[in-house]
């Protein structure tokens, strides 16, 4: 197993303050994305601004980090074969939407994380995480359940807010796409998310075969 990398996803709110301002190209951290050998790529699964409601623009991406362990769920127990995050905004302080997409040699590693999740997210109410580097943070998060209309049968979600001077809260959804694991996060930087942000994102991610 691969030791932990920083963990994005649980800072990734925390750290949206400092690049608020930036902008960059959905496919400026793509990776291994445009592969010929025929199999699940990661640009089959991206959504667009077109399929959210008005106002979403190109956001920049928080990058490719990923694992962490969320309610004593590794989220990512062995590394991806192709990966990919990108960004929408509708201003400097949100709302926020983030899509981040892994795909693996099997579907057992998004089904078995969906599963674990499922199972500890009930009896869960908070998880602490730090970032491997020296000098890396500690953030905690307040979990609580989240219910997203329409998102399939074969996914999780979850609301967590982060604990300190400036708490933010991200819906959080994590769907499996075949062999892909497909995370949809949604935060402001004030206030809480908008409900229908998920809801609008989850009917976007592209069905595979």
């Amino acid at each position: 197993m691969n030791p932990p990398r920083a963990p994005r996803l649980a800072l990734a709110a925390l750290a949206a303050a400092a690049a608020l301002t930036a902008c960059g190209s959905p496919g400026d951290l793509m990776k291994d994305s445009g592969d010929d050998d025929g199999g699940l790529r990661t640009s089959d699964l991206l959504i667009t601004k077109a399929a959210l409601p008005q106002g979403w623009r190109d956001s920049n991406s928080q990058g490719l980090d990923y694992r962490t362990t969320v309610c004593g769920v590794d989220i990512e127990p062995q590394e991806p074969v192709r990966a990919t995050s990108i960004r929408f905004a509708k201003g400097p302080l949100g709302p926020f939407l983030e899509q981040h997409v892994r795909i693996y040699d099997t579907d057992a590693a998004a089904t078995d994380v969906i599963a674990a999740l499922r199972d500890a997210l009930p009896g869960c109410h908070g998880y602490t995480t730090t970032g491997t580097a020296s000098g890396s943070p500690t953030a905690t998060f307040r979990v609580e359940p989240l219910t997203v209309a329409g998102a399939p049968p074969d996914s999780v979600a979850w609301r967590q807010t982060s604990q300190g001077d400036l708490p933010i809260t991200a819906d959080v959804l994590l769907v499996r796409r075949g062999t892909a694991a497909v995370l949809l996060m949604s935060y402001v930087l004030r206030g809480r998310p908008e409900a229908d942000v998920l809801t609008s994102a989850a009917a976007a991610v592209p069905e595979v075969d």
